[in-house]
């Protein structure tokens, strides 16, 4: 599945282990902000791992955490 998508593996299977059975969620109530989060998480890590993670972080709309990480890099 991951060469077919050309997603890590490491990520897909991320995705499919929020699936399964939360005792602390036995409705799944939960699941779709669980699997949110890993694609936030992936496309965060994905900007930081850029060589110019300011303009990527930007670009890809996260403009709050960029100016963040601008301001923290300045001071």
């Amino acid at each position: 599945m991951a060469e077919r998508t050309n997603l890590p593996f490491d990520y897909l299977s991320r995705l499919l282990a929020v699936e399964d059975f939360d005792p602390q969620d036995p409705g799944g109530n939960a699941t779709l902000a669980k699997q949110l989060t890993i694609v936030f998480d992936h496309h965060v890590a994905k900007c930081f791992a850029s060589p110019d993670p300011i303009s990527a972080l930007h670009q890809a709309g996260f403009t709050e955490v960029a100016d963040a990480l601008a301001a923290t890099l300045a001071a």
